[in-house]
C-alpha cells in the first residue's frame, strides 16, 4: 500500500476492501466498477449470474462503507439501467434503503449498439444513513451536466466535475471518500468545494494521475471563488410549487 497525502486530501494505492476499516469520512461519492458487461450483445445466461455476482460485492462494499462513513452521512453512487437491480438487492442486503435515484441527463447521445436506444443518461442512487439530509428541499430527481465521448483525463467511467461538485456543495459532509478513485475527479471537486477528501484506487497508472489532479488543484485553490450552485429551471419549478403548497 502506498499513501499520498496532498493539501487535505489522503490517498492510498491499494485495495479498498483492505483500506475502507481504517478510514472515517462523512459523505461518499463514486462509481464503483460494475463487475460485470453492461453490453447489449452478451449471453443473458452469463449476464444474470454476473449481476447476482455483483450484487454480493456492492453488498460487501457497502457494508464497508457503512463503517467508514459510522453509520451516518450518505453514499452516492453512480448506476446505469442494468446495474440498478442489483445494487437495490445489494442496499436491502445491508439493512439500508434507497433515499432517491437521480437522473444525471448527459445533454449527449452515446453509442446504442445495433439494436438498443442510445442512452443519454445514468442514475446515481442516494442512500442516506441515520440522520442525514439534504438541506435543499426543492432540489428535482433530475440534473443537467453536459457530456462527450471524449474525457478530459482519459478514463473510460469519468464522470464530469460540475456534476460532482454539485453534489458536493448540495451534500452536508465534510470529509468525502471515494473507495474508486479513478483519475481522482471526486478529489479534484472536493478541493475545490473546501472539502477534506478520502480517494483509494487500486490500479496505480489512475492512482498517479489523480495525484498530479489534486496536486494542480491544490495549487489553484485560491483562485476558485464558490459561488453558489447553479439552479436549474426545473428546481425552480419544484421549489415554487412546495412554496405554494405552504401558504
Amino acid at each position: 500500500m502506498r499513501i499520498e497525502r496532498i493539501g487535505d486530501a489522503t490517498l492510498y494505492l491499494g485495495d479498498a476492501f483492505d483500506i475502507l476499516p481504517d478510514v472515517r469520512a462523512s459523505l461518499c461519492i463514486t462509481d464503483p466498477p460494475y463487475n460485470f458487461s453492461t453490453s447489449s450483445s452478451g449471453s443473458k445466461h452469463q449476464f444474470w449470474s454476473d449481476a447476482v455476482n455483483s450484487s454480493r460485492w456492492f453488498r460487501d462494499a457497502l457494508a464497508l462503507l457503512k463503517v467508514s462513513l459510522r453509520h451516518q452521512g450518505a453514499i452516492w453512487q453512480f448506476l446505469n439501467w442494468k446495474t440498478f437491480i442489483p445494487f437495490q438487492k445489494a442496499v436491502w442486503d445491508c439493512g439500508l434503503k434507497i433515499d432517491s435515484l437521480m437522473v444525471w441527463d448527459k445533454m449527449w447521445i452515446g453509442p446504442g449498439g445495433d439494436v438498443g436506444l442510445r442512452p443519454s443518461y445514468e442514475l446515481v442512487g442516494l442512500v442516506a444513513l441515520d440522520g442525514w439530509r439534504l438541506p435543499d428541499r426543492g432540489l428535482s430527481d433530475i440534473w443537467r451536466s453536459q457530456w462527450a465521448s471524449q474525457r478530459p483525463n482519459g478514463h473510460p467511467a469519468e464522470k464530469p466535475e460540475a456534476l460532482v461538485g454539485r453534489i458536493i456543495n448540495e451534500s452536508p459532509g465534510e470529509i468525502v471518500l471515494d473507495p474508486f478513485m479513478g483519475s481522482g475527479t471526486v478529489g479534484v471537486a472536493s478541493v475545490r468545494s473546501g472539502r477534506a477528501f478520502v480517494g483509494i484506487e487500486l490500479d496505480e497508472v489512475w492512482f498517479d494521475v489523480a495525484c498530479r489532479r489534486l496536486e494542480a488543484a491544490y495549487s489553484q485553490r485560491d483562485l476558485f471563488v464558490h459561488a453558489p450552485v447553479p439552479v436549474h429551471p426545473v428546481d425552480t419549478q419544484i421549489a415554487d410549487l412546495f412554496a405554494e403548497a405552504a401558504e
